[in-house]
């Protein structure tokens, strides 16, 4: 009895980082996000070159190990990932969600934490791209901007090609 336990102890640790999505990521392993990042922090708008990397695997699990906030703006070098690495899923081909964002603004007076929380993004598989569209973080955060990734991720429904998700209006031929 103890054994059968530990055993589905072990499963249930096992599984806790596959994604509950239906999908299929490919390629799986390693990636890299990077795009243009418009934050505020409060009254504290900053746009940066933005670059995440991590894994992903073949289920949609994600694992974000490494975030760069940089650019021309030097309060770009104010911001820093907390409580790395962050953990998230695919929820469906076209969204994501990183479930434990966390960033720390250090700017005098008008600087703090924003998060941890969940952060959704919409996917686009076009070009392997993941936007936050007027994402917010608490308290007193806003994100906006697309990220790209490299190598370019594909996202699709378990069971349909990359050819179907990527032309959904081409006719496909029965014969």
């Amino acid at each position: 009895m103890i054994r059968n336990i530990i055993a589905g102890a072990v499963m249930a640790w096992a599984c806790a980082g596959v994604a509950s999505a239906d999908v299929t990521v490919a390629p799986a392993g390693a990636f890299s996000a990077s795009g243009k990042l418009a934050m505020k922090k409060g009254a504290i708008p900053v746009s940066c070159h933005t670059t995440f990397n991590g894994q992903v695997s073949e289920q949609g699990a994600i694992r974000v190990t490494e975030v760069i906030f940089g650019g021309m703006n030097p309060l770009c070098k104010s911001i820093k990932a907390l409580a790395l690495p962050w953990q998230g899923q695919v929820d469906h081909p076209g969204r994501l969600t990183v479930d434990d964002m966390q960033v720390k603004v250090r700017v005098p007076l008008l600087g703090g934490v924003c998060g941890p929380g969940p952060v959704s993004l919409v996917w686009g598989n076009t070009d392997g791209s993941a936007t936050f569209d007027a994402v917010t973080l608490g308290p007193d955060c806003a994100m906006d901007g697309t990220m790209v990734t490299s190598p370019q991720v594909d996202i699709r429904a378990a069971g349909r090609s990359a050819e179907t998700v990527r032309h959904p209006g081409a006719s496909q031929d029965a014969s």
